[in-house]
């Protein structure tokens, strides 16, 4: 185990960190826009459902977004630090 498996390793943790950071951040955004909703009653018109649907939906696509773009910049960074690190 040399210097740049270290090196190399750390990288990647470090890439890999960030991305779960940012998908937890945007996955805890999802859960409490949903507890709070649920927490205001359960006498809702049907428009503030559908008005409440649509809001978790698009905090639901938030998280998606963010996971198939985090993967897609975290997989050549990691593929990066391989290449350069030998």
């Amino acid at each position: 185990m040399t210097n740049k498996f270290w090196i190399r390793w750390g990288i990647i943790l470090f890439i890999s960190a960030i991305y779960y950071i940012v998908v937890f951040y945007f996955n805890i955004i999802f859960a409490v826009n949903y507890s709070e909703t649920m927490s205001m009653g359960e006498d809702f018109s049907s428009s503030q459902c559908v008005w409440f649907a649509r809001q978790l939906l698009s905090d639901h696509n938030y998280v998606f977004i963010v996971s198939v773009v985090g993967f897609l910049i975290c997989m050549p960074l990691i593929l990066l630090a391989f290449k350069k690190i030998r």
